[in-house]
């Protein structure tokens, strides 16, 4: 074999060889190229780098006789002969050495396992765009992946399928809608350090979310505990704020919730209750069955999502409650306005775009429904829900509004179980859909 062949099956071995046939046994230069078929430039670079690079010690050693060494002692004392790799160690446009060793902590670390593009979104929300980590390309994360073998985890159906929950094409805005809760401090979630900073900084833990199935456009409140209390009055306070805007009173709002204590707690009965109410503006919810229903993986979708893009790239900055919530009013404005979604029927809109493209109108303030705090806004809401709730009651009991027109014990009743603070005016009139209730059922009046 000629003298690449040999360095390909083992480079060291060759080398000694050719060392020792011409310093220990004084063989030609000339004639030591032939016979290995090398060039004697090659060895002559190879003798002085034997000279340059190896102590005399190590020297000696090998050119003496009856010297034994081990494959390992031989390459701890003249790997220094070896020729120096030739694969590019770096490349410009490649990711530094510090970028790429914090996108393995990220990934392994941090426990943020996600792709490339996941991972592009997370550090743009965390820096902002061109800042620090936030200036890595696509090409440089798929980069670093493959060096460091990083790999995300696919979860697929059993058969591989894809199930649509609706048929998006068919279904209208604000026809299908999720309520549901989400613990924020949940551990398998965000990394440890996060944990940490939001579980210390006094604000809320739970976030209420409610999310229409078309279009993705999302209402949000958040809360430091759990009652069906909060779960009413944000829905029905979200529903009136819907049909303020829109003036889409005649399309009826179906909405899944769980059976979770914040909201029907399984219940038919309580179910009923809410419904009775909720039907004065054209919308009822529906419990799912525990067993079956899918349809609720489209709200907790959003959660995954809510972690990926919200808590775990800015929960850094969530120092206090202040701050906690100019980041979530923030974040809701990013998810409907800004954020393309690649759900089913989506193509990669955001849910404001949707909206439009439907030919809805008052879209922009639609959009700016506020993003509450529900402890600190209860009493308001309650205030807020009154009209409604009493329309409800107007419409179930019609004889005890009759009577109230002559009785004045029962008009009284009415006025403290509502919390009415005038005697005078005619709240039925709130909505204009509802004056069919007005004219038969006039309880407060001027005059």
């Amino acid at each position: 074999m000629n003298y690449k062949e040999q360095i390909k099956a083992n480079e060291l071995i060759t080398k000694i060889r050719i060392i020792r046939y011409v310093k220990k046994e004084h063989l030609p230069i000339t004639e030591v190229a032939k016979s290995f078929s090398m060039h004697r430039n090659t060895i002559g670079n190879i003798i002085k780098a034997f000279e340059r690079t190896i102590t005399q010690a190590n020297q000696c050693m090998l050119l003496s006789s009856g010297v034994q060494n081990s494959q390992e002692e031989l390459i701890t004392r003249y790997q220094n002969i070896l020729n120096k790799k030739r694969i590019p160690r770096t490349h410009k446009r490649s990711a530094t050495r510090k970028s790429e060793k914090a996108i393995v902590t990220l990934f392994k670390k941090k426990n943020i396992k996600v792709g490339t593009v996941q991972m592009k979104l997370i550090l743009t929300r965390r820096f902002g765009k061109n800042i620090g980590l936030a200036k890595l390309t696509i090409g440089q994360l798929k980069g670093i992946y493959k060096r460091n073998q990083l790999k995300t985890e696919i979860t697929r159906s059993a058969n591989g399928e894809r199930r649509h929950l609706y048929d998006y094409q068919a279904i209208a805005c604000f026809a299908f809608m999720h309520l549901d809760v989400k613990h924020i401090l949940d551990k398998h979630a965000l990394p440890q350090d996060i944990y940490d900073l939001l579980s210390s900084n006094r604000a809320p833990i739970y976030e209420w979310n409610l999310i229409d199935a078309k279009s993705r456009a999302r209402f949000t409140a958040y809360s430091y505990g759990l009652n069906a209390e909060f779960g009413f009055r944000f829905l029905l306070f979200a529903m009136q704020y819907i049909r303020a805007t829109l003036r889409n009173e005649e399309q009826h709002i179906r909405i899944g919730i769980d059976n979770g204590l914040e909201f029907c707690l399984g219940s038919k009965r309580k179910e009923d209750e809410w419904n009775r109410v909720l039907a004065v503006l054209n919308a009822s919810v529906y419990q799912y069955n525990p067993n079956f229903d899918i349809r609720k993986n489209l709200i907790e979708r959003s959660h995954k999502t809510d972690d990926e893009a919200l808590y775990i790239p800015r929960g850094i900055y969530m120092r206090d409650k202040y701050t906690f919530h100019q980041e979530v009013i923030n974040y809701a404005d990013y998810w409907n306005k800004e954020r393309p979604h690649t759900g089913i029927g989506m193509n990669n809109r955001t849910p404001e775009e949707v909206l439009k493209q439907q030919g809805l109108i008052g879209v922009g303030r639609l959009l700016r429904f506020p993003v509450l705090i529900l402890e600190d806004t209860i009493m308001q809401l309650r205030k807020c829900n009154r009209v409604i709730e009493f329309e409800a009651y107007a419409v179930q009991n019609p004889e005890i509004i009759q009577k109230s027109q002559t009785c004045q014990e029962t008009r009284r009743n009415i006025e403290d179980q509502f919390y009415f603070p005038f005697d005078a005016q005619n709240v039925l009139t709130y909505y204009p859909y509802l004056e069919k209730y007005t004219k038969e059922f006039s309880l407060f009046s001027y005059g």
